[in-house]
């Protein structure tokens, strides 16, 4: 005959329960913080979605993600397609398309940069890279990375 159980021996195992799911709640995230990243691809030509495209259309300036980075694709004030990396290159914080000031500026600490990406005023130390944008015959954007606009 099995012995029968006991208030005790449920409320032993509630506990442990609890402090199994405490101890996990904590461990998990710092073993995920320690976990290297997958590589990110974002060395090839980015097309642009449907979604983006009418955004693009609409408010003249989006920021899209290609692997790792964030790019500012606009149009400039004579409707060409332009795109940089949205990266200020002082402190990394996201820059915006200005259309009536026809610049683009980083919010952080007023740096401003004009439509090619050089630096106008302000703390940056270097230009924003630039990337090429263009519009295919089907109508799509595409937006290829500096090192392949040689080839294209």
């Amino acid at each position: 005959m099995q012995p029968q159980p006991t208030r005790r021996s449920l409320l032993d195992v509630i506990l442990g329960v609890g402090l199994l799911g405490f101890f996990t709640s904590i461990v998990f995230p710092v073993l995920r913080y320690l976990k290297p990243m997958a590589p990110q691809d974002g060395a090839g030509v980015l097309r642009l979605s449907k979604e983006d495209q009418a955004r693009l259309e609409k408010e003249h300036t989006l920021i899209v993600r290609h692997g790792a980075k964030r790019l500012l694709v606009f149009e400039d004030p004579q409707q060409r397609l332009c795109a940089l990396e949205a990266r200020c290159t002082h402190e990394g914080c996201t820059v915006q398309y200005v259309p009536g000031d026809a610049l683009i500026w980083c919010a952080c600490h007023n740096g401003r940069f004009d439509l090619e990406g050089r630096v106008l005023s302000g703390p940056p130390p270097r230009p924003l890279a630039r990337w090429l944008a263009q519009r295919e015959p089907d109508g799509a954007i595409t937006v290829s990375p500096p090192a392949q606009q040689e080839r294209v």
